[in-house]
């Protein structure tokens, strides 16, 4: 094609219609593309999250594996226990057979010795009222002879043997209802303090049951909710994708369009510069000095205060009862009794009766003494964060001082310390009015 044709080409898009529509379809493939390259940085970002919450799935996955694990070992262990305490409570049962036993033996006894008593009482009294000397010394004179004499003393001496006898026997079964007496009360102790045993030992695995199963219903919750976050995210990841893809195929067929109208305005073009060509080459024959002219184209340790109670754990007093920031929430809330921060044994701030030992969300594994009425009001103290393995039961009676447990970061807690709360007729109190600052 000659420059003249190029320059009649180039006048002609310039000029024509068609060239203004095609660039405003050029915008509109641009935008679609920004709307495509929108939707896939927002795919991104979902796809993103998606294995944010399969990283979360997966680390719940471990954490409900984990505790299952924990669940057997815990069923393995209550197994174990059980055997044991069947075995305590077969002593037991052996013990107060063995009880009773005794005791039917102490009563055996004292039948026989309270005989025993009447027999030697009417002895002694038929011997003061009816056998006085004189008796004695008619039977002397009765006697015949001296055989006889003898025969007759010999009688009253057996009489005098078996009585003797007697009462030695009876001063042995009197010991041995004592001994008897006094191996009831011990079999009794025994028997109480494995009767405390077996009720510490079942409720403490009571207790871990309930810690297992705040763990469990945590980690269902957790993982059922991310789950269905997971789930949205890729439903919204679908929809995306849905849309890039209407998007896909609007700017395809954009595209088809714009080359088939270009295809159009290019056989439109040849078409006009084929007939420039011949009107050209018709000028040309009829007039042989026309001349054709250039052209040119552009491209863009504890002491008991006054209150009769005790300090129940060493170390120092680090969040007083009140409203306060709370550390777990970060809310304004109450904080319900006095922290003490530090280590080792928990002891019963007053003597009482085990009401709670068991494990909470909240509290850990806790204890909850009454202590019954002081100063005219129902007084309890309440134990919490404690480690597992409470050393007492409900029911159970705590003298003052004795250790119930041991400091613990267990529940809703932010290190080892001890949570120490006091309820007078079911309200709360500063347990400093109480302890002592």
């Amino acid at each position: 094609m000659g420059k003249k044709h190029i320059a009649l080409f180039a006048s002609i898009l310039l000029l024509s219609p068609i060239a203004g529509g095609f660039t405003a379809q050029a915008a509109t493939l641009e935008e679609l593309q920004q709307q495509k390259d929108a939707l896939q940085l927002e795919t991104n970002t979902i796809q993103s999250q998606i294995e944010e919450k399969s990283n979360s799935l997966n680390t719940l996955e471990s954490e409900k594996s984990n505790l299952e694990t924990k669940v057997n070992e815990l069923q393995s262990q209550l197994d174990e226990l059980m055997n044991r305490l069947a075995a305590q409570e077969q002593k037991l049962a052996d013990i107060e057979s063995k009880i009773l036993e005794l005791q039917a033996e102490i009563e055996a006894l004292q039948v026989v010795i309270d005989q025993r008593t009447e027999k030697l009482n009417t002895q002694a009294r038929y011997i003061q009222t009816d056998a006085g000397v004189t008796d004695i010394a008619s039977m002397l004179l009765s006697s015949e002879n001296f055989s006889d004499l003898v025969g007759k003393i010999t009688v009253v001496s057996k009489i005098v043997t078996a009585n003797k006898d007697i009462v030695e026997q009876q001063e042995a079964d009197q010991q041995k209802v004592e001994d008897s007496k006094v191996a009831v009360e011990e079999e009794k102790l025994a028997a109480e303090a494995l009767r405390q045993d077996i009720l510490i030992s079942k409720n403490n695995v009571v207790a871990q049951k309930a810690e297992i199963d705040v763990q469990i219903a945590q980690v269902i919750e957790n993982y059922e909710l991310t789950e269905a976050e997971k789930n949205g995210l890729e439903s919204t990841r679908a929809d995306l994708a849905a849309q890039t893809e209407t998007i896909s195929n609007d700017m395809a067929a954009e595209q088809a369009r714009i080359t088939a109208e270009a295809i159009a305005v290019a056989e439109a073009e040849a078409a006009a510069i084929a007939a420039a060509e011949a009107a050209a080459a018709a000028t040309a024959a009829n007039n042989l000095t026309a001349s054709a002219a250039p052209t040119t184209t552009a491209s863009s340790s504890y002491t008991v205060n006054s209150n009769g109670f005790i300090k129940p754990a060493s170390g120092y007093y680090s969040s007083p009862y009140g409203y306060r920031l709370s550390p777990i929430t970060g809310g304004y809330e109450l904080h319900r009794g006095q922290d003490i921060a530090g280590s080792g044994a928990i002891s019963a701030a007053q003597s009482g009766t085990v009401e709670t030992a068991t494990y909470h969300a909240s509290y850990g594994y806790y204890v909850v003494i009454n202590h019954g009425t002081i100063n005219g009001v129902n007084v309890k103290t309440l134990y919490a964060h404690m480690q597992p393995g409470l050393l007492v039961a409900p029911g159970q009676t705590v003298s003052q001082g004795q250790q119930i447990g041991i400091m613990g970061t267990t529940g809703d807690s932010t290190g080892v310390h001890l949570h120490f709360e006091v309820q007078e007729n079911g309200g709360l109190v500063d347990p400093l009015t109480y302890i002592g600052g």
